[in-house]
C-alpha cells in the first residue's frame, strides 16, 4: 500500500472519529446529559431541537460515512462515501455560519439603531464555535485530496455485452 494513501486513510479515520464524537456530543447536550460546555474555541451548548438534535445526528452520520469509506480510499465508491460524510458536515457548518451572520446583522436590544456597527458585526464571528465550523477546514482538505486524485477509469462496456432487445 502506498504511504500517502495510508496517511490519508489515517487522516480520514481521525476526522471521522472526531466528527462522530462531536455529533454525539451535540445530541447528548441537547438531551440534557450536560448543560453545555466550552473548551477553548469549541462550544457545545443549546436547547434548539433542530440544530442540536437533528444537526448532531447529521454530523454523527457524516462521521459514520467517513469511517465507512475508510476501507479502501482508492476506490471511487468508497471515496464518494467519504465525500458524502464531509458534505453532511458542510450542511451543518453552513447553517451555523448563516446563523452567526443573521445574529450579527441587527444591533443589540439596547442600541437605538437597527443595524449593527462594523465592529459589532465582526464581533459576532468571534470564537467560540460549534464543532461543525471547526471541522469544516479539515473536511475541505479531504475534498481537495479526493478531487485532485486520479481514479482508474474502467472501459465502458461495449454493446456486444448486452443482448439484443428489439
Amino acid at each position: 500500500m502506498n504511504k500517502n494513501v495510508s496517511v490519508f486513510s489515517l487522516f480520514i479515520g481521525l476526522l471521522g472519529l472526531a466528527t462522530l464524537a462531536s455529533g454525539l456530543a451535540d445530541i447528548l447536550v441537547w438531551a440534557g446529559a450536560d448543560p453545555g460546555f466550552s473548551i477553548g474555541i469549541l462550544e457545545i451548548a443549546g436547547d434548539d431541537f433542530f440544530r442540536w438534535a437533528w444537526g448532531g445526528a447529521i454530523v454523527a452520520f457524516g462521521g459514520l460515512f467517513m469511517l465507512a469509506g475508510l476501507k479502501n480510499t482508492d476506490d471511487l465508491q468508497q471515496s464518494a462515501t467519504v465525500l458524502l460524510g464531509a458534505a453532511m458536515v458542510w450542511i451543518i457548518a453552513g447553517t451555523d455560519i448563516f446563523a452567526r451572520f443573521c445574529e450579527s446583522v441587527p444591533a443589540g436590544e439596547e442600541a437605538p439603531e437597527f443595524f449593527n456597527s462594523l465592529s459589532g458585526f465582526l464581533a459576532g464571528f468571534a470564537p467560540p464555535y460549534p464543532p461543525a465550523i471547526l471541522l469544516l477546514p479539515f473536511t475541505l482538505v479531504v475534498a481537495y485530496v479526493l478531487f485532485t486524485r486520479r481514479f482508474d477509469e474502467a472501459e465502458p462496456p461495449s454493446t456486444a455485452d448486452f443482448p439484443n432487445r428489439l
